[in-house]
């Protein structure tokens, strides 16, 4: 496979994320049934909850006409999720490293890893969803599978943002803010794992940064015909 083709198959998984995204700000915000904080994504509380009080914060603590519709919501949502977002990030960002073989093949490859198993744990968090949704005041054994499937998850995704963020920071002609973004989504997963009430409602757009920063290097790639990356040294060795 050619690293142009790469790119360009990378940029549609972002095009997907992207499209997902625009329509998702359009929808009306899922509302919880108990005490969850203000500004905490039921979705993204539901997947870092630990504990019975952590479903009860979502879910309210007894059966209801609200418990019910937002169930009905959340597993919309994890539909979505594993049949059209996570196959998106996941061509996104394993044939963004794919691109990456060129530059640095050893890190490309450590970041394609990462990425795969972020998505084969994300699968099992969203397993664990469903069962959470459907029962939350027993969880049972999806309560102790959750927290490991998901620090599995946002822990690959944040480091898979800092190998990115190695590679790109090679070239010495990277923007360093670029850099900087990478880190921080590795920073924000690791906190989000350690204290997913204080840090958890800003996971996602830790890692978003570093998926634009991918973003624009997928795009620097198809336009130019190759690796921007490359293209990069090419030019600081013609100075």
């Amino acid at each position: 496979m050619s690293q142009t083709l790469a790119f360009r198959i990378s940029l549609g998984g972002a095009v997907v994320i992207l499209l997902l995204t625009l329509y998702s700000l359009f929808q009306p915000a899922l509302v919880p049934c108990g005490a969850l904080a203000k500004g905490y994504a039921p979705v993204i509380a539901q997947e870092l909850a630990r504990s019975l009080s952590d479903l009860q914060a979502i879910f309210g603590s007894a059966p209801g006409a609200c418990r019910t519709a937002l169930a009905a919501q959340l597993n919309v949502v994890t539909w979505a999720d594993s049949l059209v977002f996570i196959p998106a990030y996941g061509v996104f960002l394993l044939f963004f490293f794919l691109a990456m073989v060129p530059r640095d093949d050893r890190s490309a490859l450590i970041g394609f890893i990462l990425s795969g198993l972020a998505i084969v744990a994300d699968y099992i968090e969203n397993v664990c969803l469903f069962q959470l949704t459907a029962a939350p005041d027993t969880p049972g054994f999806s309560l102790w599978v959750l927290p490991f499937a998901t620090g599995v998850k946002w822990l690959a995704l944040g480091l898979a943002a800092a190998i990115g963020g190695t590679i790109l920071i090679e070239t010495g002609r990277e923007n360093y803010p670029a850099v900087v973004a990478c880190g921080f989504a590795f920073l924000g997963t690791v906190l989000a794992i350690v204290n997913p009430h204080l840090f958890g409602p800003y996971v996602s757009n830790a890692v978003a940064l570093s998926w634009l920063v991918f973003l624009v290097v997928d795009i620097r790639g198809v336009l130019r015909g190759g690796s921007a990356v490359t293209q990069l040294e090419v030019e600081d060795g013609a100075g």
